[in-house]
């Protein structure tokens, strides 16, 4: 199924070119307070990372109004990355066994 190796090339490095440009071609990385922190986001939470800057510039950094909802759902699609990998290696794990 290459269709399924795509979808996950792009869902896994989409974000991560999305920042990498963000980075280069205009001033966003000055939403987060370091350039550590912002490479620490570009590494473990590029969802989040994206979120938090469209709430930041946008929204001038007030999460209110709803807008910490595009935070968690940030967060939840960075941790989802996470913990499907375990379950997905789980069940190939489980299914070798057999």
């Amino acid at each position: 199924m290459p269709g399924c190796c795509l979808g996950a090339v792009v869902i896994f490095f989409g974000p991560r070119v999305m920042l990498a440009l963000a980075w280069f071609f205009t001033g966003w990385y000055r939403a987060f307070s370091s350039t550590l922190i912002a490479l620490l986001g570009f590494v473990f939470l590029p969802w989040t990372s994206l979120a938090w800057m469209f709430v930041f510039f946008h929204h001038h950094g007030d999460i209110g109004d709803g807008w910490v909802l595009l935070l968690v759902a940030g967060a939840l699609a960075d941790l989802s990355t996470y913990g499907g990998s375990h379950v997905a290696r789980r069940r190939r794990v489980y299914v070798y066994r057999d």
